[in-house]
């Protein structure tokens, strides 16, 4: 187990023991909130897209890096565009999910559960030739312990190809890859292909490494990995030392597994692999992750305990009147929000509607700007003698265009989300609790009772009730907004991203499907037949592009009302939970005031335990961050920083 598992794990172990502790504390919101931390904590997903040319050891690095021999088929041609995802499930299961039809969206295949055994009929060029069945995606699940953290592994198409789609498929994915392992073989050197990819995706993933495969093959491999380091670094503007470059063989790994050798299995190079890819894990995602959601279950511990700091506070200074004023000053504007409900509701959706327009506007003009340059493209010598390159552009255009409108979509959802977090804002400042403060009247000694050596958390005493929004702004119920968003939007096709996952799945495979399956027999003639060829991209490539912007936008509009049934999912939770904390602190400020003398010290008594209990889980998830923030600064193989 890594250092982020255990981690991850003890962070759920904390999670619960403070829903046990604060019990009946809780409001139900708050409950179900702290519940939504734990079960993103537990579901995490973190996923690793797998790329590289064609032939260089790709799929052999798969099956040894989950220890399952023949999962991934070896030196079988892989149909154009197909993306294959590995997760974890109970038993083994294959699902193929199939493009769009762009004449006939309404007609298009669902999704099919077949046997592995009958996968190659789906995914190889020998029983899908030209990927004439329009699988775009297969989703594999097994019950494989290296799985188990969260793994989600995501095999793509060889990049740098003839064939348009490869590269495009695996660039479609490098948004939503919190790390990406690059193949290339120790036998090749790194290609321009490769090393152009390797440029982009540097940019754009937080994590990459880089493993020179079939290191058995050779003597010392260390000196090819020496020169694909300096290569990778000079067309990435980078200094080698940042680049993890490994190499590894999957022959030497599954040779160690069946004699029991740890030596040829470290000789294998892929434990350093793992170390490297989880400690980038929890450098890049992990740790912020973690640290997120315990953010998120401090300020719960803040709101919950503004009742009890607030009932001792009246206790001790005896200030029911000034707390009584404040806190119905905070309910009436509170209920009077929630009384004008279906305003804000409409409000949100509209502001959402509005910070859309732009990138709707955006997202037509990209795709009026790739028409504009195939129709100029068609008029250039490449239209002739290289096709190909014509298809490459406008599918890289695609998912750029896909990819913008997703990132432009998210930031706007942002700012609308803060805005309307801060207008929900409800501050009620709660008096700091002064062990020497004055005397309880009627007390017999004329003198007020210790308050202990406890004082109540800084964000209970100063902001009480503001605690439940600044879990708001902390992160907590967006995160939980941005859960519940990228699950609806993830929705259609798992692992990418719905504006570009729609397009991919629906046009890209069709788009380079049609030219592949033609090239051969139609670029290599002669000139007059190559016109025919630019007449015939102009015939089958304009339509296309056409079906992928009303996918697009048909998408975007989807993925805006996801993003707006998350936002104000929670927006109520943030309104419940405020409401049930007001009236559990009234419930509590009514007991209190009624309390003599002698119940009163008792009770002081007994709330300063009770705060000292919340004090004392405060510490242990402060203790808890403090270890998730060493994860993000330290090297993969050495102590935090």
């Amino acid at each position: 187990m890594n250092d982020l598992e255990h981690l991850r794990d003890d962070s759920i172990a904390l999670i619960d023991q403070v829903t046990a502790a604060l019990g009946d504390e809780l409001p139900a919101a708050s409950a179900a909130m702290l519940a939504g931390c734990r079960d993103r904590l537990r579901h995490a997903r973190y996923h690793l897209v797998v790329c590289g040319e064609f032939r260089q050891g790709k799929s052999s690095l798969l099956n040894a890096l989950v220890e399952r021999p023949g999962l991934f088929p070896v030196d079988i041609d892989v149909t154009t565009s197909v993306v294959t995802v590995l997760q974890w499930a109970e038993r083994d299961t294959a699902t193929v999910h199939f493009a769009e039809d762009p004449d006939d969206p309404e007609a298009s295949r669902p999704p099919l559960p077949v046997d592995l055994a009958d996968l190659p009929a789906y995914v190889t060029e020998q029983g899908n030739p030209g990927n004439e069945k329009r699988v775009s995606l297969l989703v594999l699940g097994a019950p494989l312990e290296q799985l188990t953290p969260g793994l989600v592994l995501v095999d793509t198409p060889g990049i740098g190809s003839v064939n348009p789609a490869h590269t495009a498929a695996t660039r479609a994915f490098l948004p939503r890859a919190d790390a990406l392992i690059f193949v290339s073989s120790v036998l090749e050197p790194v290609t321009t292909a490769e090393l152009d990819f390797l440029a982009g995706a540097l940019a754009q993933c937080p994590t990459v490494l880089v493993t020179i495969t079939q290191a058995d093959k050779v003597v010392e491999p260390e000196p090819v990995v020496e020169a694909a380091r300096d290569r990778i670094a000079e067309v990435a503007g980078r200094p080698p030392g940042e680049l993890t470059v490994l190499a590894v063989s999957a022959l030497r790994k599954f040779d160690a597994l069946e004699d029991g050798d740890p030596a040829l299995l470290d000789g294998s190079g892929f434990p350093a692999l793992e170390r490297h890819l989880w400690g980038a894990l929890a450098g890049t995602v992990g740790g912020l992750r973690i640290d997120g959601e315990l953010e998120t279950v401090t300020a719960l511990l803040d709101g919950a305990a503004a009742p009890v700091a607030i009932e001792l506070a009246g206790l001790v200074e005896d200030s029911f009147g000034e707390l009584d004023a404040e806190l119905k000053a905070s309910r009436t504007a509170a209920e009077k929000l929630r009384g004008a409900g279906q305003r804000w509701r409409r409000t949100a959706r509209d502001d959402l509607d509005r910070a859309a327009r732009p990138v709707r506007d955006q997202l037509s003009s990209d795709f009026d700007r790739i028409v504009d340059e195939f129709r100029r493209s068609l008029d250039s010598d490449d239209a002739l003698t290289d096709p190909a390159a014509v298809v490459r552009q406008v599918s890289d255009q695609i998912v750029d265009a896909g990819s913008r409108a997703a990132t432009d979509l998210r930031r706007a959802v942002d700012e609308v989300a803060e805005r309307h977090a801060t207008q929900l804002e409800i501050e009620l400042t709660l008096p700091t609790v002064d062990p020497d403060g004055p005397a309880l009247t009627g007390a017999p000694d004329g003198t007020a009772p210790a308050a202990g050596d406890f004082t109540p958390p800084h964000r209970a005493r100063q902001t009480s009730f503001a605690a439940f929004r600044t879990s708001w702004a902390g992160g907590m119920a967006y995160g939980g907004a941005g859960t519940l968003i990228g699950a609806a939007a993830g929705s259609f096709v798992p692992v990418v991203g719905t504006i570009v996952g729609g397009i991919l799945g629906g046009v890209i495979g069709q788009l380079t499907g049609w030219f592949a399956g033609r090239r051969e027999a139609r670029l290599q003639a002669e000139r007059q037949r190559r016109q025919d060829q630019v007449g015939a991209l102009r015939s089958h490539v304009l339509p296309m592009l056409d079906s992928a912007r009303r996918r697009a936008e048909r998408q975007l509009t989807y993925q805006v009302k996801d993003y707006a049934d998350a936002l104000l999912l929670a927006l109520d939770n943030q309104l419940d939970a405020q409401a049930e904390a007001y009236a559990m602190t009234e419930r509590r400020l009514i007991e209190a005031r009624s309390r003599g003398v002698h119940e009163r010290k008792l009770r002081i008594a007994q709330l300063e335990e009770r705060l000292g209990v919340y004090a004392g889980l405060q510490e242990r998830v402060d203790a808890t961050r403090s270890r998730a923030r060493r994860l993000t600064h330290r090297s993969p193989d050495g102590p935090a920083n």
